[in-house]
């Protein structure tokens, strides 16, 4: 597995300073803005809670924390080093206003780690955190907290609960790529000023882990805080089924190579871990036995051709400037506007038909070409590979199903590309 890397995290610089000792002793001071010498993420986090109607609990603030933390390592902890170049030993120290309630699920919550990035996690909860910030609560008006990243399935999940009447408040990490998005489909559903943004920037010295798999705990960490400042219980978590389950269309993205984000497994993990801390907050997605084509087209809006396409689905466009329109989301994504018979008006910077030898379209085609040949219980051991099904065996075959028909979508846009 090669050596592992000690990551300190702690909100006092000199205390980061002390412990940091690169390659393999990282000292990260929390809530400071970081240098070339010491890094820092988070700088602005405590500025950015005092926009939530009410101080979050320290109880979930501490999970921020821990989240954060995670992201602090998986960014600066290079993969490139490890002796396989992927899996990493990652000790993650991480003080807390108080542990006490966590250190009983740093296991679980260590085994969510490793499940949600393919690396080894060792957590010690320490003493030694900041309290949240205090200030005067505010009255308010929301009902449910929607995560909100400025991609198709977050646009899709806001507007759902925009049409049943509710009043969400959303939740989203503001980065370069996605704040123009999220202002756009916010102020198109109405709710620009319903909005919460984490906004957490990490500093070091370049260069950065790109694969950032522990990306999406960050957003559950905002998401529970803002559930917790609302006294809210449901931290909505849109995502369509194929991609929640990203199951592996060839056998070399099998495991942590394919981004397990919304994954089932993953969420129930997590929950497991926030009810065993004592916090009264679940992540829950509504769209986990629904195709991308199916939530385009169940969705209402007299702007929706035009919202949809303003969204941002890419998964490399960081690269490009742009969406990619042939990496896998991108693929799922033209897939489903094709699927509800809604115009994509996305700008991409491939033409699907001149990338017959592109890895991700190979691998979907070869993906999809499977799946139809599979049955219903072949699908489910595939689909299997890429982590744990819920018990219950009508959710189970809910999701299956919606994945087996998220397949058929991918099939049929390519049915449909003149390749040359």
């Amino acid at each position: 597995m090669g050596v592992g890397v000690t990551v300190r995290v702690t909100p006092v610089a000199a205390d980061a300073a002390a412990a940091h000792a690169p390659p393999f002793a990282l000292g990260v001071a929390l809530f400071h803005q970081g240098s070339e010498q010491l890094p820092g993420l988070g700088a602005m986090l405590a500025a950015r809670a005092r926009t939530l109607p009410a101080p979050p609990s320290a109880l979930a603030w501490d999970f921020l924390a821990i989240a954060a933390a995670a992201y602090a390592a998986d960014r600066f902890v290079l993969r490139s080093r490890s002796a396989d170049r992927w899996t990493r030993n990652i000790g993650l120290s991480v003080a807390l206003a108080d542990p006490a309630p966590w250190r009983s699920q740093a296991i679980a919550l260590a085994s969510a780690l490793r499940f949600l990035t393919g690396d080894i996690w060792h957590l010690d909860l320490r003493d030694g955190g900041s309290p949240p910030p205090a200030f005067r609560a505010k009255p308010h008006s929301y009902d449910s907290v929607c995560l909100f990243s400025g991609g198709l399935d977050s646009f899709l999940g806001a507007l759902e609960l925009r049409n049943a009447g509710r009043s969400p408040l959303l939740v989203s990490q503001g980065s370069a790529k996605e704040i123009s998005p999220q202002l756009a489909l916010a102020a198109g559903l109405g709710l620009l000023e319903q909005r919460f943004e984490g906004r957490i920037r990490e500093r070091w010295r370049q260069p950065y882990e790109p694969s950032t798999r522990a990306r999406s705990i960050l957003f559950y960490g905002y998401g529970v805080i803002a559930a917790s400042a609302t006294g809210l219980r449901e931290v909505v978590v849109p995502e369509n089924a194929l991609i929640a389950v990203n199951p592996p269309l060839t056998r070399r993205r099998i495991g942590s190579l394919s981004t397990r984000t919304v994954h089932p497994h993953l969420l129930a993990s997590l929950n497991g871990v926030l009810a065993g801390a004592g916090l009264d907050v679940s992540l829950t997605n509504p769209f986990r036995a629904t195709t991308k084509g199916e939530m385009l087209a169940n969705a209402r809006h007299a702007d929706l051709q035009e919202l949809a396409s303003r969204s941002y689905s890419c998964g490399k466009g960081k690269r490009g400037n742009g969406q990619c329109g042939r990496c896998v989301p991108c693929l799922i994504r033209r897939a489903s506007f094709q699927a509800a018979a809604v115009q994509d008006g996305t700008t991409y910077l491939s033409t699907l038909a001149l990338s017959t030898r592109n890895d991700d379209v190979l691998a979907a085609r070869q993906g999809a070409a499977r799946a139809a040949a599979m049955t219903e219980r072949e699908l489910e051991r595939w689909i299997l590979r890429a982590g744990p099904l819920p018990s219950d065996p009508a959710e189970r075959r809910e999701i299956v199903q919606a994945v087996g028909r998220g397949m058929i979508e991918l099939r049929e846009l390519f049915q449909d590309v003149a390749w040359r």
